[in-house]
C-alpha cells in the first residue's frame, strides 16, 4: 500500500514539474514575440533619426555655400534667369499676337477691288481692338478719349440720343467700280439697296414697287446675284426707269464660301459695293416692305448721319446666337457680350465716311472672307434653343455675318447699342412678305385682281 502511494506521488510530482516546464517554456516564447513586435517601431525610429540628422547636415552645407560663396555670381545667375524668362514670355506673347493677326489677314486683291486701297495694313494694341494705319503715315486710334465704358448691365431699352458731332463725307468718285457705271460715275446722296437670287424675282419686283411707292424720289440698287435669264428679264422689265438699277455681280472673284447662302457672307460685300455708289444707303432684305410716311424716313437719315450705322436690336443677347469661338478672331471675349442686344440685318442705315469704312466695314469683311471667322468649327444655322438659362447663353445656333457686324459694332461702341441702334418698338414703319405671298400677289395682278383684297398688309 505505501509502494503503492509512493509511486502515485512521483507520478504527481512529475506531472507538476512538466507543468512547471511548459509555463516556463511560454513565458519564453511571450518575451520572444513581445521583442519581435517592437523591434519595427524602434527601427523606424531609428530611421527617423537618421533622416533628419542628414537632412539637416544638406541645409547648413546649403547655407555655408550660399553664406561663403560669392555674392555677386549668385545674382548674375538670378538675373540672367529672370531676364531669359521675361524674353521668353515676350517671344510667346508676340507669337500669339502674330498668329491672331494672320487670322484676318485675306490678299489684298480683294481689298482693292472693294475700295480698301489705303486701309489695307492692321495690327492690334494691347486689349484695344483694331488700329488701322492710313497710307499717309497717320495711325488713328479706335478708341476715342474721355469715353468711358458703359456698364454691360444698363438698361439698354430706353433710346439715347447720340451726343458726338456729325461725321464729315467723303465725296470723292471711285475709279476701280466693276459693275454697271451709275449716275453718270457720280455718287448718289441716298439709295436703297437689295439682293435678289435665283427663285427670289418676285420679292424684288414687290419691293421695287414698294419703294416706287412710297419714296419715288430715291434709288434703288438690285444686286443679282445669280438670277435666270428669265427671271432676270422679268425683274428688268420692272426695273426700268432711272431710279432703278439691277448690278449683276460677280461673286467668283472672292473665296468659294462667300457665295453660301447659309453664312451670307456676300452681305457685307454688297454694302461696301453700294456705299461706293452712295453718301447714304438703307441695306433691306427683298422681303421688306416699308408703310411708314417720308417724314419717318427722313428721321431716320438724319439720325445715321450722325452714328454712321443704324439699325434695330433684338431681344436677343450678342452671345446666345454668336459661336463662341468667333470672338477669338476680334481678341475679345464672349463675356462682354452677355447683354448686349444683338442687331437685325434686316434693315440697316449706313454712311459712306473714313469711320464707317475703316472701323466697321474693314474689320467685318476681314472676317466675312475668313471662313475660320465666319463659319466656325462646329457653327449651325438652326437648332436655336432660346429656353437655356441664363438667356445669354450660347443658344446653339450662330449668325454668320450678322454675328461677326455686331461683334464688331460692340468694339467700336464699347458694348453701348444705344448708339448704333434703335429699339424694337420702333421697327413697326417696316413689314416682312414672304415668297409664297409676294408669288400669289403678282399672279394676282397678272389676273387682273384687285390688289387691295389680296395684300395680306393694309396702309393703316
Amino acid at each position: 500500500m505505501a509502494m503503492h502511494l509512493n509511486s502515485i506521488s512521483n507520478q504527481v510530482n512529475k506531472i507538476h514539474c512538466g507543468f512547471n516546464v511548459v509555463d516556463a517554456l511560454n513565458n519564453w516564447i511571450s518575451t520572444k514575440c513581445n521583442q519581435i513586435r517592437k523591434f519595427p517601431i524602434r527601427f523606424a525610429a531609428m530611421r527617423t533619426k537618421h533622416f533628419i540628422v542628414i537632412l539637416c547636415c544638406v541645409i547648413i552645407t546649403t547655407i555655408l555655400f550660399i553664406a561663403l560663396g560669392p555674392a555677386s555670381e549668385t545674382n548674375d545667375s538670378l538675373k540672367n534667369i529672370v531676364s531669359q524668362t521675361h524674353q521668353q514670355f515676350n517671344k510667346l506673347q508676340e507669337n500669339l499676337r502674330v498668329s491672331e493677326r494672320k487670322k484676318l489677314e485675306i490678299d489684298t486683291k480683294y481689298l482693292t477691288i472693294l475700295g480698301f486701297s489705303s486701309q489695307i495694313s492692321s495690327k492690334s494694341v494691347g486689349s484695344e481692338f483694331y488700329k488701322y494705319e492710313l497710307n499717309d503715315g497717320i495711325t488713328e486710334s479706335l478708341k476715342y478719349k474721355n469715353n468711358k465704358v458703359p456698364s454691360p448691365k444698363k438698361d439698354y431699352i430706353n433710346m439715347v440720343e447720340l451726343t458726338h458731332k456729325p461725321l464729315q463725307y467723303e465725296t470723292t468718285t471711285h475709279s476701280n467700280l466693276t459693275s454697271t457705271q451709275l449716275f453718270n460715275e457720280t455718287k448718289a446722296n441716298f439709295s436703297i439697296v437689295t439682293y435678289v437670287q435665283e427663285g427670289q424675282s418676285p420679292l424684288a419686283i414687290l419691293m421695287l414697287q414698294n419703294i416706287a411707292n412710297k419714296l419715288p424720289n430715291e434709288f434703288l440698287l438690285i444686286y443679282d446675284l445669280g438670277l435666270s435669264e428669265e427671271d432676270a428679264r422679268a425683274l428688268n422689265a420692272y426695273c426700268n426707269s432711272t431710279r432703278c438699277s439691277v448690278i449683276s455681280y460677280d461673286l467668283s472673284v472672292f473665296p468659294t464660301h462667300v457665295a453660301d447662302q447659309r453664312m451670307h457672307a456676300y452681305r457685307p460685300i454688297i454694302i461696301k459695293d453700294a456705299l461706293m455708289r452712295s453718301k447714304y444707303i438703307l441695306f433691306a432684305e427683298n422681303y421688306m416692305r416699308i408703310r411708314g410716311s417720308i417724314q419717318d424716313f427722313r428721321y431716320l437719315q438724319r439720325k445715321v448721319a450722325k452714328s454712321g450705322v443704324l439699325g434695330w436690336n433684338t431681344p436677343i443677347a450678342v452671345s446666345a446666337r454668336t459661336h463662341p469661338k468667333m470672338f477669338d478672331y476680334f481678341q475679345t471675349d464672349i463675356d462682354d457680350f452677355f447683354f448686349l442686344r444683338m442687331v437685325d440685318m434686316d434693315i440697316v442705315f449706313f454712311a459712306d465716311n473714313s469711320f464707317v469704312t475703316e472701323k466697321i466695314m474693314l474689320p467685318w469683311i476681314k472676317c466675312a472672307l475668313t471662313l475660320e471667322c465666319i463659319d466656325p468649327i462646329g457653327a449651325q444655322s438652326n437648332g436655336c434653343k432660346y429656353n437655356k438659362k441664363p438667356q445669354y447663353r450660347y443658344s446653339g445656333c450662330h449668325s454668320y455675318d450678322a454675328s461677326a457686324f455686331n461683334i464688331v459694332l460692340g468694339l467700336t461702341w464699347f458694348l453701348d447699342d444705344t448708339k448704333y441702334s434703335l429699339p424694337s418698338d420702333s421697327y413697326n414703319i417696316f413689314y416682312k412678305e414672304t415668297l409664297e405671298q409676294a408669288t400669289k400677289i403678282l399672279e394676282n395682278r397678272r389676273r387682273n385682281s384687285s390688289e387691295i383684297s389680296e395684300h395680306p398688309f393694309t396702309e393703316d
